[in-house]
C-alpha cells in the first residue's frame, strides 16, 4: 500500500449553481459519498442557493466554473456583443466561440470582462474560491489559457484545472478532443510555472464525461498514479427545473446521466477503496 501522502485525489463536481436538482445532487455526493470539491457557476438560476449550501458545508472545496458557453451573461450586452446570440444568451456550443475568437469576431477583452464579473461575483459571496475551471473546458483553449492564468494570479486563486488525460475511448471524437486539450495544456506549462499557479499532476474524466460508474471509479482508484489527481464528475438529479433550463440553455446529454454519476459517487464501498489503495481525498485548497 502506498503512503497516504503520495497519492491524493480531488473528486470534483462541475455545474454547482446550475439549478436546484444539480445542487442537491452535489451536496448529497459530498455529505454521503466521496465527492470533495465542486465548481460554482455564477450566471445560473441555482447560484444563490448553491452559495448557502457551500457555507453550510465548509469542508467542501468550492472553485469557480467560468462560463461563456451557456446561459445569460453578467456583463451588459453592449460590452460583449461577440459572445452572444441575438436573444442575449451565450451560443450554447464551443465551436462558434472558438471560431469567433480565431476570426477576430470575439475579442479576448470581451471574455475578460465577463470572466472578471463572474470571479468578482463569486468572491463577493465571502467564499474562499479554491480554483478556476470552465464550462466545456474553454479556459484551456490557447487564446484563453493565458487570460485564465493571469486572472487566477491577479485574484489570488492560484489553482487552475489542468487536463493531461490522453485516453483511448469511444466515440473516437471524444478521444481526439482529449488529446487536443492535453496538448494545449502541455504547451501552457511554462507560463503556469512562471506565474506560480498550481495544477494537479493527473486528470481523469474527460473521456468518461456523463459515464462515471462505480466500476470505472474503482479502476481509476486502483491504478491511481503517485502525486495529485483530479477526477471530474457531473452528479445531480434530473429535476423539473433542470429540464426547464434546456429551453434556453439547449439540451445537454449529461443531464440525463447525472443521477447515474450521483449513484456511483454514493457507492458505500468506495471509501474503503480509497483506504485500500492508500489514497488521500482532498480538495484544491490542499494543493
Amino acid at each position: 500500500m502506498a503512503d497516504h501522502g503520495l497519492k491524493r485525489v480531488i473528486i470534483n463536481a462541475d455545474d454547482f449553481g446550475l439549478c436546484a436538482g444539480v445542487n442537491a445532487g452535489i451536496i448529497k455526493a459530498f455529505q454521503e459519498g466521496i465527492l470533495s470539491s465542486t465548481s460554482l457557476m455564477t450566471n445560473t438560476p441555482g447560484f444563490e442557493a448553491a452559495v448557502e449550501m457551500a457555507k453550510a458545508n465548509p469542508l467542501l472545496g468550492v472553485g469557480l466554473h467560468l462560463n461563456i458557453v451557456r446561459g445569460f451573461p453578467l456583463t451588459e450586452r453592449s460590452q460583449i456583443p461577440g459572445l452572444l446570440k441575438e436573444d442575449g444568451y451565450f451560443y450554447g456550443q464551443v465551436y462558434p466561440l472558438f471560431f469567433g475568437i480565431i476570426r477576430g469576431k470575439i475579442k479576448i477583452k470581451e471574455v475578460e470582462k465577463e470572466w472578471r464579473a463572474q470571479i468578482e461575483k463569486g468572491l463577493s459571496t465571502g467564499l474562499k474560491l479554491t480554483h478556476l475551471d470552465s464550462e466545456k473546458h474553454v479556459h484551456v483553449f490557447p487564446p484563453l489559457f493565458r487570460l485564465t492564468l493571469k486572472l487566477a494570479a491577479e485574484y489570488g486563486i492560484y489553482r487552475v484545472r489542468f487536463i493531461n488525460e490522453r485516453c483511448f475511448a469511444w466515440p473516437p471524437t471524444q478521444m481526439a478532443k482529449a488529446w487536443l486539450v492535453a496538448s494545449w495544456c502541455s504547451r501552457a506549462r511554462p507560463y503556469i510555472e512562471k506565474l506560480g499557479v498550481k495544477v494537479v499532476d493527473h486528470f481523469f474524466g474527460f473521456c468518461q464525461a456523463g459515464r462515471v460508474s462505480v466500476k470505472w471509479l474503482k479502476k481509476i482508484l486502483k491504478k491511481l498514479p503517485l502525486g495529485t489527481s483530479e477526477i471530474m464528475t457531473h452528479p445531480g438529479f434530473l429535476s423539473p427545473d433542470l429540464l426547464e433550463l434546456e429551453k434556453n440553455f439547449g439540451s445537454y446529454y449529461i443531464n440525463r446521466r447525472r443521477e447515474n454519476e450521483l449513484k456511483a459517487l454514493l457507492a458505500p464501498e468506495l471509501r474503503a477503496w480509497l483506504e485500500k489503495w492508500g489514497i488521500r481525498l482532498i480538495s484544491y485548497r490542499d494543493l
